[in-house]
Protein backbone atom coordinates (compact mmCIF):
# COMPACT_ATOMS: atom_id res chain seq x y z
CA UNK A 1 0.00 0.00 0.00
CA UNK A 2 2.84 2.53 0.78
CA UNK A 3 4.01 1.84 -2.91
CA UNK A 4 0.40 2.87 -4.08
CA UNK A 5 1.05 6.16 -2.21
CA UNK A 6 3.96 6.63 -3.31
CA UNK A 7 2.44 6.28 -6.85
CA UNK A 8 0.00 8.72 -6.30
CA UNK A 9 2.74 11.32 -5.51
CA UNK A 10 3.24 11.37 -1.66
CA UNK A 11 6.65 10.57 -0.52
CA UNK A 12 7.38 9.78 3.13
CA UNK A 13 3.99 8.69 4.58
CA UNK A 14 3.16 6.20 6.59
CA UNK A 15 -0.59 4.26 6.92
CA UNK A 16 -2.36 4.68 10.29
CA UNK A 17 -5.22 2.96 9.28
CA UNK A 18 -7.55 1.51 6.59
CA UNK A 19 -11.40 1.59 6.52
CA UNK A 20 -13.69 -0.05 3.81
CA UNK A 21 -16.51 1.65 2.98
CA UNK A 22 -18.06 -0.35 0.65
CA UNK A 23 -17.63 1.64 -2.58
CA UNK A 24 -13.79 2.99 -2.02
CA UNK A 25 -11.45 2.34 0.64
CA UNK A 26 -10.66 5.27 3.53
CA UNK A 27 -6.91 5.44 4.43
CA UNK A 28 -5.51 7.16 7.29
CA UNK A 29 -1.93 8.71 6.57
CA UNK A 30 0.79 10.87 8.00
CA UNK A 31 4.11 11.54 7.89
CA UNK A 32 7.00 9.36 8.89
CA UNK A 33 8.96 11.68 10.35
CA UNK A 34 8.53 12.73 14.15
CA UNK A 35 10.26 16.25 13.33
CA UNK A 36 10.01 19.00 11.05
CA UNK A 37 12.13 21.75 10.17
CA UNK A 38 10.61 25.49 10.95
CA UNK A 39 10.01 27.37 7.81
CA UNK A 40 11.07 30.42 9.59
CA UNK A 41 14.43 29.88 10.98
CA UNK A 42 15.16 26.61 9.69
CA UNK A 43 15.75 24.96 13.23
CA UNK A 44 14.83 21.36 13.60
CA UNK A 45 11.66 20.52 16.34
CA UNK A 46 10.13 17.32 18.00
CA UNK A 47 7.61 19.28 19.93
CA UNK A 48 4.25 18.41 18.92
CA UNK A 49 1.66 20.47 19.70
CA UNK A 50 -1.10 19.19 18.24
CA UNK A 51 -3.01 17.22 15.29
CA UNK A 52 -5.35 18.44 12.58
CA UNK A 53 -7.17 15.65 10.07
CA UNK A 54 -8.15 16.85 6.73
CA UNK A 55 -9.54 15.58 3.08
CA UNK A 56 -7.05 15.44 0.42
CA UNK A 57 -7.38 14.79 -3.05
CA UNK A 58 -4.78 12.82 -4.80
CA UNK A 59 -4.19 10.82 -8.28
CA UNK A 60 -7.00 8.28 -8.45
CA UNK A 61 -6.26 4.39 -9.03
CA UNK A 62 -9.16 2.72 -11.12
CA UNK A 63 -8.97 -0.29 -9.54
CA UNK A 64 -8.58 0.87 -6.04
CA UNK A 65 -10.65 3.73 -5.43
CA UNK A 66 -9.13 6.03 -2.63
CA UNK A 67 -10.54 8.45 0.00
CA UNK A 68 -7.50 10.05 1.78
CA UNK A 69 -7.28 11.78 5.01
CA UNK A 70 -4.32 12.63 6.30
CA UNK A 71 -2.98 13.57 9.60
CA UNK A 72 -0.41 16.49 9.59
CA UNK A 73 1.55 17.74 12.73
CA UNK A 74 2.12 20.72 14.16
CA UNK A 75 5.07 21.93 16.04
CA UNK A 76 6.71 24.40 18.54
CA UNK A 77 9.67 26.10 17.36
CA UNK A 78 11.97 25.78 19.71
CA UNK A 79 13.92 28.72 18.77
CA UNK A 80 13.29 31.97 21.25
CA UNK A 81 14.14 34.27 18.86
CA UNK A 82 12.19 32.99 16.05
CA UNK A 83 8.71 35.31 16.06
CA UNK A 84 6.86 32.14 14.38
CA UNK A 85 5.95 30.01 17.58
CA UNK A 86 4.40 27.40 15.61
CA UNK A 87 4.11 25.69 12.40
CA UNK A 88 2.63 22.99 10.52
CA UNK A 89 4.60 20.08 8.44
CA UNK A 90 4.78 20.01 5.05
CA UNK A 91 3.86 16.71 2.54
CA UNK A 92 6.36 16.14 -0.48
CA UNK A 93 3.19 16.05 -2.99
CA UNK A 94 0.66 18.29 -1.68
CA UNK A 95 1.30 22.18 -1.65
CA UNK A 96 0.83 24.03 1.54
CA UNK A 97 -2.76 24.66 2.84
CA UNK A 98 -3.54 22.50 -0.94
CA UNK A 99 -6.56 20.18 -0.94
CA UNK A 100 -5.38 18.77 -4.34
CA UNK A 101 -2.10 17.01 -4.93
CA UNK A 102 0.30 17.78 -7.17
CA UNK A 103 0.17 14.12 -8.71
CA UNK A 104 -3.58 14.46 -9.12
CA UNK A 105 -3.12 17.92 -10.92
CA UNK A 106 -1.18 16.52 -13.67
CA UNK A 107 -3.15 13.68 -13.82
CA UNK A 108 -6.28 15.76 -15.20
CA UNK A 109 -3.94 17.93 -17.29
CA UNK A 110 -3.48 15.03 -18.65
CA UNK A 111 -6.64 14.32 -19.27
CA UNK A 112 -7.41 17.68 -20.63
CA UNK A 113 -5.84 16.74 -23.85
CA UNK A 114 -8.12 14.50 -24.89
CA UNK A 115 -11.82 15.92 -22.91
CA UNK A 116 -14.00 18.37 -22.75
CA UNK A 117 -14.96 20.23 -19.19
CA UNK A 118 -17.74 18.04 -18.90
CA UNK A 119 -16.62 14.83 -20.15
CA UNK A 120 -13.40 15.59 -17.55
CA UNK A 121 -15.95 15.82 -14.79
CA UNK A 122 -17.66 12.69 -16.03
CA UNK A 123 -15.33 10.44 -15.95
CA UNK A 124 -13.62 11.31 -12.32
CA UNK A 125 -17.20 10.52 -10.96
CA UNK A 126 -18.04 7.39 -13.18
CA UNK A 127 -14.41 5.59 -13.02
CA UNK A 128 -12.62 7.17 -10.18
CA UNK A 129 -15.85 8.17 -7.71
CA UNK A 130 -14.50 11.71 -7.28
CA UNK A 131 -17.21 14.72 -7.04
CA UNK A 132 -14.74 17.52 -8.09
CA UNK A 133 -16.64 20.55 -8.38
CA UNK A 134 -16.77 21.95 -11.76
CA UNK A 135 -14.96 25.47 -11.16
CA UNK A 136 -12.57 23.49 -9.43
CA UNK A 137 -11.75 21.72 -12.68
CA UNK A 138 -12.04 25.20 -14.28
CA UNK A 139 -9.33 27.20 -12.44
CA UNK A 140 -7.17 24.20 -12.40
CA UNK A 141 -6.52 24.15 -16.32
CA UNK A 142 -7.83 27.73 -17.14
CA UNK A 143 -4.21 28.77 -18.17
CA UNK A 144 -3.98 25.42 -20.15
CA UNK A 145 -4.04 25.22 -24.22
CA UNK A 146 -7.18 23.18 -25.30
CA UNK A 147 -6.52 20.66 -27.51
CA UNK A 148 -9.49 18.95 -28.25
CA UNK A 149 -11.28 20.26 -30.93
CA UNK A 150 -15.47 20.62 -30.18
CA UNK A 151 -15.83 22.45 -33.48
CA UNK A 152 -13.70 20.79 -36.46
CA UNK A 153 -12.27 23.10 -38.84
CA UNK A 154 -10.97 23.02 -42.35
CA UNK A 155 -7.11 23.13 -42.26
CA UNK A 156 -6.57 26.86 -44.00
CA UNK A 157 -3.72 28.17 -45.46
CA UNK A 158 -4.15 31.67 -45.07
CA UNK A 159 -0.78 34.01 -46.29
CA UNK A 160 -0.98 37.03 -43.52
CA UNK A 161 -2.51 35.88 -40.23
CA UNK A 162 -2.53 37.92 -37.24
CA UNK A 163 -2.25 36.92 -33.18
CA UNK A 164 -3.93 39.09 -30.01
CA UNK A 165 -5.60 37.98 -26.85
CA UNK A 166 -8.29 38.74 -25.07
CA UNK A 167 -9.71 38.10 -21.34
CA UNK A 168 -12.46 35.59 -21.23
CA UNK A 169 -12.87 34.91 -17.25
CA UNK A 170 -11.78 37.34 -14.02
CA UNK A 171 -8.71 36.78 -12.69
CA UNK A 172 -6.10 37.32 -16.06
CA UNK A 173 -7.41 34.54 -17.75
CA UNK A 174 -6.27 34.78 -21.65
CA UNK A 175 -6.60 32.84 -24.70
CA UNK A 176 -4.61 33.43 -27.94
CA UNK A 177 -7.15 33.80 -30.95
CA UNK A 178 -5.83 33.38 -34.74
CA UNK A 179 -6.67 35.44 -37.52
CA UNK A 180 -6.73 35.25 -41.17
CA UNK A 181 -6.09 38.53 -42.70
CA UNK A 182 -6.65 37.41 -46.05
CA UNK A 183 -10.29 36.80 -45.72
CA UNK A 184 -11.01 39.16 -42.46
CA UNK A 185 -12.30 35.76 -40.25
CA UNK A 186 -11.10 34.66 -36.93
CA UNK A 187 -9.19 30.74 -37.43
CA UNK A 188 -9.16 29.48 -33.85
CA UNK A 189 -9.26 30.35 -30.61
CA UNK A 190 -7.22 28.70 -27.64
CA UNK A 191 -6.68 29.08 -23.92
CA UNK A 192 -3.78 29.81 -21.91
CA UNK A 193 -2.65 33.06 -21.13
CA UNK A 194 -0.33 34.89 -23.33
CA UNK A 195 2.27 32.31 -23.72
CA UNK A 196 4.27 30.84 -25.45
CA UNK A 197 2.51 27.45 -25.50
CA UNK A 198 -0.93 28.50 -26.07
CA UNK A 199 0.23 30.58 -29.59
CA UNK A 200 1.77 27.30 -31.01
CA UNK A 201 -1.39 25.37 -30.30
CA UNK A 202 -3.84 27.52 -32.26
CA UNK A 203 -0.98 27.46 -34.78
CA UNK A 204 -1.59 23.99 -35.35
CA UNK A 205 -5.13 24.88 -36.68
CA UNK A 206 -3.46 26.25 -39.88
CA UNK A 207 -0.70 25.11 -42.66
CA UNK A 208 2.24 27.35 -41.42
CA UNK A 209 4.06 26.43 -44.63
CA UNK A 210 1.90 28.91 -46.72
CA UNK A 211 2.35 31.98 -44.09
CA UNK A 212 4.26 34.67 -45.29
CA UNK A 213 3.75 37.42 -42.50
CA UNK A 214 2.38 36.97 -39.38
CA UNK A 215 1.07 40.39 -37.24
CA UNK A 216 1.41 41.13 -33.71
CA UNK A 217 1.91 42.90 -30.84
CA UNK A 218 5.26 43.59 -29.07
CA UNK A 219 4.91 40.49 -27.27
CA UNK A 220 7.88 37.82 -26.56
CA UNK A 221 5.86 34.59 -26.49
CA UNK A 222 4.07 35.22 -29.70
CA UNK A 223 7.52 35.83 -31.81
CA UNK A 224 9.07 33.00 -30.41
CA UNK A 225 5.95 30.89 -31.06
CA UNK A 226 6.02 32.10 -34.56
CA UNK A 227 9.58 31.24 -34.74
CA UNK A 228 8.97 28.14 -34.04
CA UNK A 229 6.35 26.80 -36.43
CA UNK A 230 6.52 29.34 -39.09
CA UNK A 231 10.29 29.40 -39.63
CA UNK A 232 9.93 31.21 -42.98
CA UNK A 233 7.16 33.91 -41.97
CA UNK A 234 7.95 37.04 -41.71
CA UNK A 235 6.45 38.68 -38.24
CA UNK A 236 5.00 42.45 -38.58
CA UNK A 237 5.10 44.34 -35.66
CA UNK A 238 1.56 46.05 -35.29
CA UNK A 239 2.12 50.19 -35.66
CA UNK A 240 -0.74 50.43 -33.46
CA UNK A 241 1.20 49.18 -30.85
CA UNK A 242 4.50 50.91 -31.93
CA UNK A 243 2.48 54.59 -31.52
CA UNK A 244 1.02 52.89 -28.46
CA UNK A 245 4.70 52.30 -26.77
CA UNK A 246 4.84 56.45 -27.46
CA UNK A 247 2.25 57.84 -26.10
CA UNK A 248 2.45 55.58 -22.87
CA UNK A 249 6.19 56.81 -22.77
CA UNK A 250 4.70 60.55 -23.43
CA UNK A 251 2.34 60.00 -20.60
CA UNK A 252 4.87 59.12 -18.26
CA UNK A 253 6.85 62.54 -19.20
CA UNK A 254 3.96 64.25 -19.02
CA UNK A 255 3.20 62.99 -15.53
CA UNK A 256 6.39 63.70 -14.56
CA UNK A 257 6.52 66.96 -15.71
CA UNK A 258 3.62 67.82 -13.98
CA UNK A 259 4.77 67.16 -10.46
CA UNK A 260 7.63 69.80 -10.87
CA UNK A 261 5.48 72.76 -11.94
CA UNK A 262 3.51 75.09 -10.51
CA UNK A 263 -0.04 73.94 -9.27
CA UNK A 264 -2.23 75.82 -12.53
CA UNK A 265 0.27 75.18 -15.46
CA UNK A 266 -0.30 71.46 -13.70
CA UNK A 267 -3.52 71.64 -13.86
CA UNK A 268 -4.14 72.82 -17.36
CA UNK A 269 -1.56 69.99 -18.76
CA UNK A 270 -3.42 67.00 -16.82
CA UNK A 271 -6.88 68.03 -18.06
CA UNK A 272 -5.71 68.71 -21.75
CA UNK A 273 -2.72 66.24 -21.91
CA UNK A 274 -5.10 63.79 -24.23
CA UNK A 275 -4.91 66.24 -26.80
CA UNK A 276 -1.17 65.49 -27.06
CA UNK A 277 -1.82 62.35 -27.48
CA UNK A 278 -4.27 62.86 -30.55
CA UNK A 279 -2.86 62.68 -33.73
CA UNK A 280 -1.89 66.35 -35.00
CA UNK A 281 -4.02 65.80 -38.56
CA UNK A 282 -6.71 64.79 -36.50
CA UNK A 283 -7.13 67.83 -34.58
CA UNK A 284 -9.49 70.91 -34.78
CA UNK A 285 -9.00 74.35 -34.95
CA UNK A 286 -9.64 74.93 -31.00
CA UNK A 287 -7.59 72.02 -30.24
CA UNK A 288 -4.65 73.56 -32.08
CA UNK A 289 -4.65 76.15 -30.02
CA UNK A 290 -4.91 74.07 -27.14
CA UNK A 291 -1.70 72.15 -28.33
CA UNK A 292 0.13 75.07 -28.81
CA UNK A 293 -0.10 76.27 -25.12
CA UNK A 294 0.93 73.46 -23.98
CA UNK A 295 3.65 72.48 -25.77
CA UNK A 296 4.76 75.85 -24.56
CA UNK A 297 5.28 75.16 -21.01
CA UNK A 298 8.15 73.03 -21.20
CA UNK A 299 10.89 72.13 -23.54
CA UNK A 300 11.47 68.84 -23.04
CA UNK A 301 7.85 68.01 -23.42
CA UNK A 302 7.29 70.19 -26.89
CA UNK A 303 10.45 67.81 -28.03
CA UNK A 304 8.89 64.40 -26.91
CA UNK A 305 5.99 65.69 -28.73
CA UNK A 306 7.28 66.27 -31.92
CA UNK A 307 9.28 63.39 -31.57
CA UNK A 308 6.41 61.21 -31.18
CA UNK A 309 5.14 62.77 -34.34
CA UNK A 310 8.20 62.27 -36.48
CA UNK A 311 7.27 58.74 -35.95
CA UNK A 312 3.83 59.05 -36.95
CA UNK A 313 4.65 61.04 -39.59
CA UNK A 314 6.60 57.53 -41.21
CA UNK A 315 3.61 55.25 -41.10
CA UNK A 316 1.52 58.17 -43.06
CA UNK A 317 3.78 59.00 -45.08
CA UNK A 318 6.66 56.60 -46.39
CA UNK A 319 6.17 53.54 -48.34
CA UNK A 320 8.90 52.13 -49.62
CA UNK A 321 11.26 49.88 -46.83
CA UNK A 322 14.77 50.86 -46.86
CA UNK A 323 13.69 54.66 -46.56
CA UNK A 324 11.57 54.09 -43.70
CA UNK A 325 14.89 51.75 -42.46
CA UNK A 326 17.07 55.04 -42.93
CA UNK A 327 14.21 57.71 -41.16
CA UNK A 328 13.85 54.81 -38.16
CA UNK A 329 17.55 54.21 -37.68
CA UNK A 330 17.13 58.75 -37.57
CA UNK A 331 14.81 58.86 -35.30
CA UNK A 332 16.34 56.59 -32.59
CA UNK A 333 19.37 58.65 -32.43
CA UNK A 334 17.46 61.66 -32.49
CA UNK A 335 15.46 60.27 -29.12
CA UNK A 336 19.01 59.05 -27.85
CA UNK A 337 20.43 63.20 -27.80
CA UNK A 338 16.65 63.99 -26.38
CA UNK A 339 16.45 64.36 -22.16
CA UNK A 340 13.47 61.89 -22.15
CA UNK A 341 14.55 58.91 -20.54
CA UNK A 342 11.26 57.27 -20.98
CA UNK A 343 11.65 57.65 -24.68
CA UNK A 344 15.56 56.53 -24.77
CA UNK A 345 14.36 53.51 -22.63
CA UNK A 346 11.31 52.77 -25.89
CA UNK A 347 13.52 53.42 -28.82
CA UNK A 348 16.48 51.23 -27.19
CA UNK A 349 13.63 48.34 -26.81
CA UNK A 350 12.98 48.71 -30.81
CA UNK A 351 16.44 49.15 -31.56
CA UNK A 352 17.15 46.02 -29.80
CA UNK A 353 14.40 43.54 -30.02
CA UNK A 354 11.78 44.78 -32.58
CA UNK A 355 13.61 46.54 -35.44
CA UNK A 356 13.72 44.42 -37.86
CA UNK A 357 9.81 43.01 -37.47
CA UNK A 358 8.98 47.00 -37.22
CA UNK A 359 10.39 47.82 -40.36
CA UNK A 360 8.65 44.39 -41.94
CA UNK A 361 5.26 46.47 -41.88
CA UNK A 362 6.47 48.64 -44.68
CA UNK A 363 7.50 45.09 -46.83
CA UNK A 364 3.78 43.52 -45.92
CA UNK A 365 1.96 46.72 -44.96
CA UNK A 366 -0.72 44.41 -42.30
CA UNK A 367 -1.50 45.31 -39.03
CA UNK A 368 -3.79 43.93 -36.29
CA UNK A 369 -6.63 46.27 -36.90
CA UNK A 370 -8.96 42.95 -37.92
CA UNK A 371 -8.12 41.36 -35.04
CA UNK A 372 -8.66 43.97 -32.82
CA UNK A 373 -12.87 44.49 -34.27
CA UNK A 374 -13.28 40.73 -33.75
CA UNK A 375 -12.14 40.94 -30.18
CA UNK A 376 -14.71 43.56 -29.56
CA UNK A 377 -17.86 41.36 -30.89
CA UNK A 378 -15.92 38.59 -29.07
CA UNK A 379 -16.56 40.58 -26.37
CA UNK A 380 -19.81 41.42 -27.60
CA UNK A 381 -20.79 37.49 -27.67
CA UNK A 382 -19.52 37.10 -23.97
CA UNK A 383 -21.52 39.98 -22.49
CA UNK A 384 -24.59 38.70 -24.38
CA UNK A 385 -24.40 35.78 -22.45
CA UNK A 386 -23.61 37.33 -19.64
CA UNK A 387 -20.02 35.06 -19.80
CA UNK A 388 -19.37 31.53 -20.35
CA UNK A 389 -18.96 29.34 -17.39
CA UNK A 390 -16.18 27.66 -19.02
CA UNK A 391 -13.77 28.22 -22.03
CA UNK A 392 -14.76 25.69 -24.72
CA UNK A 393 -18.29 26.99 -24.55
CA UNK A 394 -17.27 30.48 -25.65
CA UNK A 395 -15.02 29.19 -27.83
CA UNK A 396 -17.87 26.61 -29.95
CA UNK A 397 -20.16 30.05 -29.78
CA UNK A 398 -16.80 31.94 -31.57
CA UNK A 399 -16.15 29.72 -34.27
CA UNK A 400 -20.19 28.98 -34.95
CA UNK A 401 -20.47 33.02 -35.56
CA UNK A 402 -18.03 32.70 -38.06
CA UNK A 403 -16.75 36.28 -37.50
Amino acid sequence: MNETLHHVGLKDVKIISMEDLGDRLQVLIEKDSASAVCPKCNQLSNSVKDRHIHHIVVKPIESVPLSVLIQKKRFFCNNSACTLKSFTEQIEGLEKKHTYTKSFNSFIEDMFKHMDYPTLKKRLSDNYKLSVPSSTIFYKLKDLPIHSQLVQTQLLSPKFIGLDEFSYAKGHCYAVALFNIDKHKIIDTVAGGKTTAAAMAVLNSIDTSNVKAACIDMWLPYKNAIRKKCPNAAIVVDRFHVIKHINDALKNIIKRISLIMDKDPASFLFNFRFTMLKGFEKLSPKELDTLSSLLSLNNELANAYNLKEMLRSLYINILDKELARKLLWQWIQYVRLSNSQELISTANEFASNWITEILNYWQFTISNGLAEGKINKIRTIQRKAYHYINFASLRYQILKSEL
